[in-house]
């Protein structure tokens, strides 16, 4: 990949999709920022997106999950994320996606290096290293949905 990833963030807390998105330009991505579901289809049909990261839990009770769908649908090759504070995700949800990552039991270091795995020609910025007591629980999820990019 010769230009800079273009990673999806959906989110309808505002704040924390704009800290995850200078997050991900820090290392290297372009981020387009959605709050919705409508939102996130339209910057996937106005943009070139590599790569999306979804919360589960949206506005007005949306959720990541049938976003997710839309998206398998519209874009089959399209790597998702879905990145949810409910420890207690639905499995149907979790099958939506390529990565599970529950938030306060992983941190940045662990997102970015799964958007790597799955976008297996991107190199993001270098990060520091980290110390073996900063390791987070291993308990994220990485499902290969066996296709290449």
């Amino acid at each position: 990949m010769s230009r800079k990833p273009k990673i999806l963030c959906v989110d309808d807390k505002i704040e924390n999709v704009r800290i995850r998105a200078m997050l991900l330009e820090q290392f290297g991505c372009e981020a387009v920022i959605a709050s919705d579901h409508n939102s996130a289809l339209r910057a996937c049909t106005e943009n070139s997106i590599d790569l999306a990261v979804l919360d589960y839990h949206l506005a007005r009770g949306e959720n990541g999950e049938d976003l997710a769908r839309d998206l398998r649908v519209m874009y089959p090759k399209l790597p998702l994320i879905m990145l949810t504070g409910d420890p207690e995700l639905p499995g149907s949800a979790a099958e939506t996606v390529d990565a599970v990552l529950v938030k306060g039991q992983c941190n940045p270091r662990v997102l970015l290096d799964i958007i790597e795995q799955l976008l297996l020609n991107a190199t993001l910025a270098a990060r520091p290293p980290m110390s073996v007591s900063r390791l987070e629980n291993p308990k994220q999820e990485i499902r290969k949905r066996g296709k290449s990019r």
